[in-house]
């Protein structure tokens, strides 16, 4: 039997399928030269004016400048960022759609029971852009002045009083749930929706204590209704010197600053990646950028795709252990 034919038949097949191929490849490598050529859509996963909403516009408005493209910024709160998160997963691969992050992107995976996308494997690291320490206010009613005396405070009435958090599973809200487990305290956490509505009722006194960015916290903090007594960074901050930290008050190991960062889709081409890594790089060292943070209580921290991506994996083990603790 002549198999000339047939043999013919898939060498024609194969040729196509390389054709197909080599047209994707280079279809591929072509958006990523020209990448980015139309606005790019970054997926905020938290309430406006929240403290990551805040350095995401800054950020975001710099890097807009960076790329020569304008950057659109969309908030996706809810379901403790998995649902903003969610959307840049399931987003087409092309660096059109990017997610700015903070610290619960690597406490979900313990925090949740289940997630729709896999942390590390649905998504790419392209760089980390800030550090920023959590800071312990309470209402300036309550009758203290230092983190030994609202310990003390809040052992007196056990189960008394709340701590509170803008969300289940947010860096808020383990901040909080590891003061009260390492102080042995019995307070009930407290989560809100809405960031701002979360500050005003610290001010009026409707719950006693909360770990939070020192952006949102100013204006009640310059009208005197709320006052610092402790921060979650491993140094004093220069803005709030006066502030000692969780540890220098007596709380061994209490170091847990958030951070902010930029993510991608998986198998997003590598020049793409490559394009808004070196383009945060020049944000990054941008004195102005620099500047405008600082009201913020932010500082620039930036991490290379590489090193932010190795962070973020030893985050996600950091964080598994303390959620382990106080699940």
């Amino acid at each position: 039997m002549d198999q000339a034919p047939e043999l013919s038949r898939r060498q024609t097949l194969v040729g196509g399928l390389t054709l197909a191929t080599g047209l994707t490849a280079y279809s591929a490598s072509a958006s990523a030269q020209t990448y980015p050529d139309r606005p790019v859509k970054a997926i905020v996963p938290y309430s406006p004016g929240s403290g990551a909403d805040v350095t995401a516009r800054l950020t975001l408005g710099y890097l807009a400048t960076e790329l020569k493209q304008s950057v659109v910024i969309e908030n996706r709160p809810g379901a403790g960022a998995i649902a903003g998160t969610q959307a840049v997963a399931q987003a087409a691969p092309n660096g059109y759609t990017i997610l700015f992050c903070a610290t619960q992107h690597a406490i979900n995976p313990s925090a949740q029971e289940s997630l729709p996308y896999d942390t590390q494997k649905d998504f790419i690291a392209v760089a980390r852009v800030t550090t920023q320490p959590l800071f312990l206010a309470v209402p300036a009613s309550l009758p203290v002045n230092s983190v030994a005396e609202l310990i003390a405070f809040l052992k007196a009435s056990p189960g008394k009083y709340n701590y509170a958090s803008t969300g289940l599973g947010t860096s808020i809200h383990l901040a909080g749930a590891y003061f009260a487990a390492q102080a042995g305290l019995s307070m009930t956490h407290v989560p809100y929706k809405d960031a701002g509505q979360c500050i005003m009722d610290l001010a009026r006194g409707e719950y006693q204590v909360i770990f939070y960015t020192y952006q949102p916290l100013e204006a009640q903090l310059a009208e005197k209704k709320i006052k610092l007594l402790g921060s979650t960074g491993n140094a004093r901050s220069s803005w709030a010197p006066a502030i000692p930290t969780m540890e220098e008050a007596g709380m061994k190991g209490f170091v847990m600053p958030a951070w902010h960062g930029v993510f991608l889709p998986a198998n997003t081409p590598e020049p793409i990646v490559k394009t808004l890594e070196l383009a945060l790089a020049k944000v990054a060292a941008d004195p102005a950028y620099r500047a405008s943070l600082l009201p913020t209580g932010t500082d620039v921290f930036f991490a290379t795709s590489k090193d932010f991506g190795d962070f973020v994996a030893s985050e996600i083990i950091r964080f598994a252990a303390i959620t382990a603790q106080h699940k």
